[in-house]
């Protein structure tokens, strides 16, 4: 099969280069938000977990109403409000941790409201890239997409670990408010024809909702897809939660071991991303998406087993355990997202991208209740352990389901019913 390049669009470059600010905040805002709560705020496994949680909320309250929001109006200007808005409240967040104000209720508030916003953008930006580019040139462009996160992650991790311990994690969180400035400020420069939705095709909001959730179900990619990310994002909030308490608090390894471990995950989703197109190509979608995704959703498990001690030797487990993940995460990416954005038109994709958050999102907001839960009653190394087993479930889904047949991205349609 044919894969065309997306990178002669001017749009899409910009679009790409939003991407590129937009996610060097969110590596830093990875790290600094976990330690902002446990090291300047002082606060409880409970009690981060509360924060993660109000963080995740909105993925459930808001997200198919937004859906139906972004499948009716423009795209650009919800991307450009959600940036400037996120810009604006982490530079509240850094001035009252500064001037001594900042408390956890009030970091959880923060939490909530940057959330809201992150929900509205991501469903905003998944339905923009198709207008941005050609359906040829769609695997690309998300190979290029994911092919600068991971590049980001891994200057963003490495770079935040040292920026957090240095600078200290309110001004962390600035710099992170900075990059979604710079973000905002480049899709405003973005010019493509995206006009609202015929009027006489609204209907009410509920009903809309509900004709992306009815999609959800009844297509066999979209259901074996959401089945497996609800497992991982489960598995993974347990996991990543008790990571942190792990690093920062029982080893004591601080935040730099820890942007180091976060990092080698981008170095592997990096060289992951840049093979996807090829082994697309090569193998077809099935094979090499269900490959990768036993890859990537494995590893963690057996790097947890080995870290239960504060010794080096941990550290380098959980190293090489993310550098392997990341490797078939960064391959399954692009493919997924492809799938996902074809599977629908575009009168529906945002609302079934919202039941696809709802759903897969929502398994966040549970994990990180669970994660808090396990790691204070059983401590922190069994809840990562836990959290990575229901990691390594997650590619059953899409290993027993049609996808593993699949050649051409355009089998994507066949898959309803």
């Amino acid at each position: 099969m044919t894969v065309m390049s997306a990178w002669k669009s001017p749009s899409f470059r910009r679009v790409w280069g939003a991407g590129v600010f937009s996610n060097l905040r969110a590596e830093i805002g990875e790290l600094a938000i976990p330690v902002l709560a446990i090291v300047t705020l002082g606060a409880s496994a409970a009690e981060l977990s509360f924060v993660r949680a109000a963080l995740l909320l909105p993925y459930l309250v808001l997200t198919l109403w937004l859906g139906v929001l972004v499948d009716r109006y423009p795209r650009r200007p919800f991307m450009i409000f959600a940036d400037l808005g996120r810009a604006v409240l982490l530079g509240l967040v850094c001035w009252m941790s500064i001037a001594g104000w900042l408390t956890v209720p009030m970091l959880v508030i923060a939490a909530g409201l940057l959330g809201a916003l992150t929900v509205l953008y991501s469903l905003a930006d998944f339905s923009f890239l198709p207008l941005v580019v050609h359906e040829d040139q769609l695997i690309d462009a998300n190979a290029r997409v994911t092919a600068a996160q991971s590049a980001i992650g891994v200057a963003g991790s490495g770079a935040g670990g040292a920026l957090v311990q240095v600078i200290t994690a309110p001004f962390a969180l600035l710099a992170n408010g900075v990059g979604y400035l710079l973000s905002g400020l480049l899709i405003t420069r973005v010019r493509v024809d995206d006009p609202p939705a015929p009027r006489e095709r609204r209907t009410s909001a509920i009903r809309e909702a509900r004709a992306g959730l009815d999609l959800l179900v009844r297509h066999r990619t979209l259901r074996a897809l959401v089945s497996e990310a609800s497992l991982w994002n489960l598995g993974n909030e347990v996991f990543m939660l008790a990571l942190s308490i792990l690093v920062l608090q029982t080893y004591g390894f601080g935040p730099f071991v820890l942007g180091v471990i976060l990092m080698s995950g981008g170095v592997g989703a990096f060289l992951g991303s840049a093979f996807s197109g090829r082994l697309t190509a090569r193998f077809g979608y099935g094979h090499s998406l269900v490959a990768a995704l036993v890859l990537g959703n494995s590893a963690p498990l057996v790097g947890a087993l080995f870290a239960r001690s504060d010794s080096v030797s941990s550290a380098v487990s959980l190293t090489a355990a993310f550098f392997v993940s990341g490797i078939g995460i960064g391959i399954a990416n692009s493919q997924a997202v492809s799938l996902r954005q074809l599977a629908a038109g575009p009168d529906l994709r945002a609302r079934v991208n919202a039941g696809y958050r709802l759903v897969s999102w929502g398994a966040l907001s549970a994990g990180a209740i669970v994660g808090g839960v396990l790691a204070t009653a059983f401590g922190p190394w069994s809840a990562a352990v836990a959290g990575a087993a229901v990691m390594a479930t997650a590619s059953i889904p899409v290993a027993v389901s049609p996808v593993r047949r699949m050649v051409a991205i355009d089998e994507v349609r066949q898959h309803t019913g």
